[in-house]
């Protein structure tokens, strides 16, 4: 019984160890980025979900999910990122218009406002 609790105890130490260095070692959006950015106000009434898809980069593509009303959130825009495919996706909407920007330029920073209902949202770019 004692050889089975050491055992245990050095498996989930092991994991812990595995897992902590997992998180230490993998790459970061933000340390990556040249400073310029993708950024988000959700002032709508709806959650949202943002996708990353970035093109000829070494970074991973990634998601933000349910952002609510009067929440803020961005991505930092790798270096290395020759495009984006942005994908914004507004909560129980079904069959609506299309709110995703379609961004060209990853040289600067690009920022917008979403407002509106579920069946209605709208999305405006602002200053960033």
């Amino acid at each position: 019984m004692r050889n089975l609790k050491k055992s245990v105890a050095c498996g989930a130490a092991a994991l812990g160890l595995a897992l902590a260095g997992g998180v230490m070692t993998a790459p970061s959006a933000a340390a990556a980025g040249s400073g310029n950015y993708i950024g988000f106000t959700n002032n709508g009434w709806f959650l949202v979900d943002t996708c990353y898809h970035w093109q000829s980069s070494s970074t991973s593509d990634s998601c933000d999910y349910a952002k609510p009303k009067g929440t803020d959130w961005r991505v930092e825009i790798p270096d290395d990122a020759q495009g984006v495919q942005l994908e914004v996706k507004v909560a129980a909407q079904i069959g609506g218009g299309n709110v995703t920007p379609q961004i060209t330029d990853l040289k600067r920073g690009h920022c917008y406002v979403l407002s509106g209902y579920t069946f209605d949202p709208k999305i405006t770019e602002k200053d960033c």
